[in-house]
């Protein structure tokens, strides 16, 4: 049986807190927002982003390339 992964997207991401590019400056917003979704949801997510961020295409681009990188990672 697979061990499961022990960290949630949103655990995982504040490994990026700080960091000078995108990653980190999306980083630093989640770990401010307190509503954040504890879920591991791409769709619950997204929607919380675009709602928060006005649907700046921005932020959404970077969290589906973010995301990406996250389901890489488990």
């Amino acid at each position: 049986m697979p061990t499961p992964i022990p960290w949630t997207f949103k655990t995982w991401i504040a490994c990026f807190k700080g960091v000078d590019l995108p990653i980190g400056d999306l980083a630093d917003d989640i770990l401010r927002d307190s509503s954040f979704p504890d879920e591991d949801d791409f769709g619950l997510i997204l929607e919380h982003l675009s709602t928060k961020s006005k649907g700046n295409s921005n932020v959404l681009e970077t969290f589906a390339l973010v995301w990406s990188f996250y389901q890489v990672s488990k």
